[in-house]
């Protein structure tokens, strides 16, 4: 079945790198595009579209040619259906010998781009700079009336994501996070995060508040202020991770593939979750949960934070009680250990009996209690009540 493709130009940045002598042969260069449903032309060459480098430069009275690097990043719609595709990168190598010592007369190399109608741009390469059009347009080209413009950020590298926030723009970058507040008809410029996101899309939310993971693993949250929820001894694990948010049940979903966790920012609690989910969405009163692949729900486990009970001499642990409501079995288990810098060891898990009693005994001075249950359930629990006895040993 025939595609249309109705695509933008495809956007060439050529930089010269290196400081190598050469003389260099005529470069050859295939672009090479595939996309599901993609159907090729064939190949012929415009000669109006040529674009000849010099790469003869002046340095000290040293000639350098370098190496030139060419990213293409096609932008448009097949059919119905948006391609967000990542930069296509075209490396040229020139071809010829190093000649050391060597100052290179009037070499030039010659690159020709064809591929069918598609005209070719060439640009500066701007990583970190952000762009705005015109009002109710999608032209981004400055013009006499500056409503459309341009800005560079103060960090380096790539920017991940743009997101609405309220009345402002925070970006979102491979090293920081900035806000930007409209001024007249440009943007101001405020840096509120000097590291990077973990990943691509480790950042999600909806208009007042987003929330998003640094590259130390840390969890953050950004709506009037920033805010540090951390969670970095859990999340420094995940690889390039996925955080969707199910703005229904304002939870928030972060996923690695691998691993998955699910954070509640009403009780301030971070739980283990399904590693799969890529994104969440409602559409008449459906609600829409993507993830490549069946999802599987975790037992749910979830362990208190560290207790001393106000004291640091050793404890004896007896028994947990339990203010709960449920129908399945619930398991209670504890992790203790006496020196605080030492890893913490762990008791069996012991089923709670029918006054919701479970029987831990173990001898510590820094505890956390956990419980879980092997089959899902909804329940509440009202609170847990240790059983033990202070030993005063000095």
């Amino acid at each position: 079945m025939p595609v249309t493709i109705n695509a933008d130009p495809i956007v060439v940045t050529a930089t010269q790198l290196g400081n190598r002598l050469i003389v260099a042969d005529v470069i050859s260069i295939t672009l090479s595009p595939s996309a599901s449903g993609f159907v090729s032309r064939p190949f012929y060459r415009r000669p109006e579209l040529d674009i000849t480098f010099n790469c003869r430069g002046a340095r000290a009275g040293v000639w350098d040619a370098g190496i030139i690097t060419i990213e293409t990043t096609p932008v448009g719609a097949l059919g119905f259906v948006t391609i967000w595709p990542d930069p296509i990168l075209v490396t040229a190598t020139p071809l010829g010998d190093d000649v050391a010592g060597y100052i290179a007369t009037d070499t030039i190399i010659s690159i020709t781009l064809g591929w069918g109608d598609i005209d070719v741009l060439t640009e500066l390469l701007k990583k970190n700079w952000v762009k705005w059009s015109k009002i109710g347009s999608l032209d981004f080209t400055i013009g006499k009336d500056n409503l459309a413009g341009e800005r560079p950020l103060d960090w380096k590298g790539w920017i991940y994501g743009i997101k609405k926030l309220s009345n402002k723009i925070a970006v979102y970058g491979e090293n920081g996070v900035s806000v930007l507040t409209p001024s007249n008809n440009a943007f101001g410029l405020n840096t509120i995060h000097r590291l990077g996101l973990k990943g691509k899309q480790a950042v999600a939310g909806d208009e007042s508040t987003h929330y998003f993971v640094d590259k130390e693993g840390s969890l953050w949250s950004l709506g009037e202020g920033l805010a540090r929820l951390d969670y970095s001894e859990y999340l420094v694990a995940l690889t390039n991770p996925v955080l969707s948010w199910d703005q229904e049940n304002r939870l928030l979903y972060l996923c690695d593939g691998v691993r998955g966790f699910v954070y509640s920012p009403d009780d301030k609690s971070l739980g283990k979750g399904p590693p799969t989910i890529t994104g969440i969405g409602y559409q008449g009163g459906t609600a829409y949960v993507i993830s490549p692949i069946t999802i599987v729900t975790p037992t749910f486990e979830v362990w208190s934070d560290i207790y001393d009970m106000g004291v640091r001499k050793g404890k004896g642990i007896e028994s947990l009680e339990f203010g709960i409501d449920l129908t399945i079995d619930l398991k209670a288990a504890v992790r203790y250990r006496l020196d605080k810098a030492a890893s913490f060891r762990q008791t069996g898990w012991q089923t709670l009996n029918s006054e919701g009693v479970a029987y831990v005994q173990c001898y510590g001075q820094e505890f956390q209690f956990g419980v879980k249950a092997d089959s899902y359930q909804y329940f509440e629990l009202d609170y847990i009540k240790v059983n033990g006895r202070v030993y005063n040993l000095w």
